[in-house]
C-alpha cells in the first residue's frame, strides 16, 4: 500500500478500531454464521482482508495535524456517498458494525449486502449491490470517517 497522509484523529480512530476488530472477529462470526456455510467462509474471508487492509493502512500512514476525515478506502464507521446510477440521486450511508448496538437512520451494516458491496471499495469505485429488491449500480462518490468511530 502506498503511503497514505491521515489527520491524527483519524489514524487514532482507526488503530482502536483495528484493535477492535481483531479482538471482536470471530464473535461476529459466530454470532452472524453459527453453522459451517459458504457465507460464513466468504465473511471470515473478507473480515480477515479487511483487518489486513487497515493494518497496512495503519503501518504505512503519514500523520498530519489537519483535521478531515477523509480515509483512502470505505472501512466500518465510514459515511460513503453514492450516486445511483440508474437515478442520479444521491445517497449517503454510514457503515455500521455488528459490535455495537447503536443504529441510526442512514446506517447500513456491514453485514447487509449493500455494506459488504462497500467495504475496501475507493472514491470512484463503481459497485453493484444484489439485494432483495433487484440489482443495484452506484458509484461511491466521497468517503469520510465519522466522528463516532474517532471517539
Amino acid at each position: 500500500m502506498d503511503k497514505v497522509t491521515l489527520s491524527n484523529s483519524t489514524f487514532e480512530a482507526l488503530v482502536k478500531h483495528l484493535v477492535e476488530m481483531e479482538e471482536g472477529k470471530n464473535k461476529i462470526v459466530d454470532q452472524y454464521f453459527p453453522d459451517p456455510s459458504p457465507e460464513r467462509e466468504e465473511f471470515k474471508e473478507l473480515i480477515e482482508q479487511y483487518i489486513n487492509l487497515i493494518e497496512s493502512l495503519v503501518a504505512n500512514a503519514r500523520k498530519s495535524k489537519k483535521q478531515d476525515r477523509a480515509v483512502p478506502f470505505v472501512t466500518i464507521g465510514c459515511e460513503v456517498e453514492l450516486e445511483d446510477l440508474a437515478t442520479g440521486e444521491t445517497l449517503n450511508y454510514r457503515i455500521a458494525s455488528p459490535l455495537h448496538g447503536t443504529v441510526r437512520e442512514g446506517d447500513v451494516s456491514c453485514l447487509s449486502p449493500m455494506g459488504k458491496s462497500l467495504l475496501l471499495r475507493k472514491m470512484g469505485d463503481h459497485i453493484e449491490v444484489d439485494a432483495p429488491g433487484g440489482v443495484f449500480k452506484y458509484c461511491i462518490k466521497s468517503i469520510q470517517l465519522q466522528n463516532e468511530l474517532e471517539q
